[in-house]
């Protein structure tokens, strides 16, 4: 049974809570995104990303688990992410053209740093901080590389 339409909009809630990310002004591909995103949790016990196909090993998808590991990279450069949930502020106040977006799964990894939010802690492993912490809101340059 399709997730409801309550539950559609829960997920938006939660979703737009999250500081310094916009979802797609299309409200019917949001929602499309959203129930697929519900639909995968409920089939693989994660949010696996709704635009490619889960190994179902959570270890393997584990990188496509919304939000996933590339949605910074592909927002900074292209404006929105892979599969079109999350956007730049310039494409959410129409001031912008979403463009394809190119595969980054498939390059060869690079290795992340671990950098941590030097107001709240908040700690994330990537190739740069991003761009807004998740959880206090201050932006990545009060993010520093942190060590072990």
């Amino acid at each position: 049974m399709p997730p409801s339409k309550q539950a559609i909009e829960d997920l938006r809630k939660i979703i737009s809570k999250r500081r310094g990310y916009y979802l797609n002004p299309d409200a019917e591909m949001t929602d499309a995104l959203l129930e697929s995103l519900l639909v995968n949790e409920e089939r693989y016990g994660y949010a696996f990303c709704p635009c490619r196909l889960a190994a179902e090993v959570y270890e393997k998808d584990r990188d496509l688990i919304c939000p996933c590991d590339y949605r910074d990279q592909d927002v900074n450069e292209y404006g929105t992410c892979y599969c079109g949930l999350y956007v730049s502020q310039k494409i959410y106040k129409n001031k912008g053209q979403i463009t394809p977006i190119p595969e980054r799964r498939d390059m060869p990894p690079s290795p992340n740093k671990i950098w941590r939010c030097t107001v709240c802690g908040y700690l994330c492993a990537r190739p740069s901080p991003p761009d807004v912490c998740p959880v206090c809101g201050v932006t990545h340059d009060r993010f520093e590389e942190f060590h072990f």
